[in-house]
């Protein structure tokens, strides 16, 4: 495979991942190649045509440019040069470096005198357009920079230009300023929930004021909410390490949640999910943080318990599981936890219909399902002893849908 060929299956790869468009000029800015789909690239390439040279300010450049220009939309380009001779242009792009910049731009065609048909053609242009951070592209940038020229380069040395021409508007907030207050904000939630300090739930709000999750361009609202929830899962999960669960505890609830967030079929179903796992980590460390005097032979009994609490489980499987007999295994668990394994499983189970009765819409019979009971009238008398009321009544006072 020659170089050309190779550039131009990376760039389609680009495409059919990204959505990102690739293009090639020759050194007179005369289009030789481009990925973009349509017949219809007439506008893309008069919109390179009036936004990237006039930002090369002239002579031989030795590094891709990362140029922005009006609404932060930006463009990536590379450049071949062969016997000190500019030959061609490699460009990627354009694309918006955040939501905001497609909902600024939108909103400044909306402020214009602009007929529907205009707005119509342009709105279906710029959807075409992906949304990708900064520092992906420098990611590309750098890959695409190998197959330009067979060296590798850092990522740092990629300059950013700036080409807002007349376009300039002052109420776009700048890439540098948007992520501000996030990751202080983030480390504030992240110390609250290891050090099981309930206010977690305060600190991950205000985070969430300020950012609304990663910035992509996802293909519908569904598929943002899930990517978020990872994001969230996987801090969580972390920071109840650092809590003081155990990672094996730590690392199957991770794997347990990230299958019921893939499967959610709704926000609200995401969004209960997220409630949940929460809820279910934040206990988990609090739980870390009362284990003075417990042997790590009961311990991780209990921890594997948390984690297969959906399951039917039996002494004789956690006592072979420990290596240990029944009747020791038993009598030691009792020594330490002053309970009976029987009784701890129970109070467990009963602790999970808790949060699965305050942060779902499930039925009362499918929690009981869920959580392995031979009957919702099992269920029901079950919890009504461990936790004094009905759980149809615990659901009415405690609900947080």
């Amino acid at each position: 495979m020659t170089k050309d060929e190779q550039i131009k299956s990376y760039m389609d790869l680009l495409l059919h991942t990204n959505n990102l468009f690739g293009w090639i000029y020759d050194e007179h800015m005369q289009m030789l190649f481009t990925t973009y789909p349509g017949d219809d690239y007439q506008g893309f390439d008069a919109l390179f045509q009036l936004q990237v040279p006039p930002a090369l300010n002239g002579g031989l450049p030795s590094h891709p440019r990362f140029i922005y220009s009006f609404f932060n939309l930006a463009w990536l380009i590379d450049f071949e040069i062969v016997d000190n001779q500019l030959k061609k242009f490699y460009v990627l792009g354009p694309t918006f470096t955040g939501e905001n910049s497609y909902n600024e731009l939108v909103k400044a065609m909306d402020q214009r005198n602009l007929s529907i048909k205009t707005k119509a053609n342009v709105s279906k242009l710029l959807t075409s357009l992906p949304i990708v951070a900064s520092n992906v592209m420098m990611s590309y940038a750098s890959q695409l920079h190998y197959l330009i020229s067979g060296t590798a380069i850092d990522i740092n040395t990629i300059e950013s230009v700036q080409n807002k021409g007349n376009y300039e508007n002052p109420s776009i907030v700048p890439s540098s300023q948007q992520h501000h207050g996030i990751w202080a904000s983030e480390q504030e939630f992240l110390r609250l929930f290891k050090d099981g300090n309930p206010d977690y739930s305060k600190a991950l709000q205000n985070s969430s004021h300020l950012s609304n999750g990663v910035k992509h361009n996802p293909k519908n609202s569904l598929r943002a909410a899930k990517n978020n929830a990872f994001v969230l899962l996987t801090l969580i999960s972390r920071a109840a390490i650092e809590g003081g669960v155990s990672p094996n505890v730590a690392y199957d609830l991770c794997d347990f949640y990230g299958q019921r967030i893939e499967d959610s079929v709704s926000l609200d179903d995401n969004g209960t999910v997220i409630e949940e796992m929460q809820t279910v980590y934040f206990q988990k460390v609090c739980e870390a943080k009362h284990t003075d005097g417990i042997s790590p032979i009961v311990k991780n009994c209990c921890d594997y318990i948390g984690v297969h609490i959906n399951e039917k489980l039996s002494i004789g499987d956690l006592a072979e599981r420990a290596g240990y007999s029944e009747y020791y295994f038993s009598r030691k668990f009792k020594q330490e936890m002053g309970c009976t394994i029987t009784e701890y499983i129970m109070r467990e189970k009963i602790e999970r219909a808790k949060v699965l009765l305050s942060t779902t819409n499930m039925s009362i019979l499918d929690i009981s399902i869920e959580l392995s009971f031979n009957s919702r009238s099992y269920f029901s008398d079950s919890f009504q002893k461990i936790a004094g009321i009905a759980p149809g009544e615990y659901r009415k006072q405690n609900i947080r849908l």
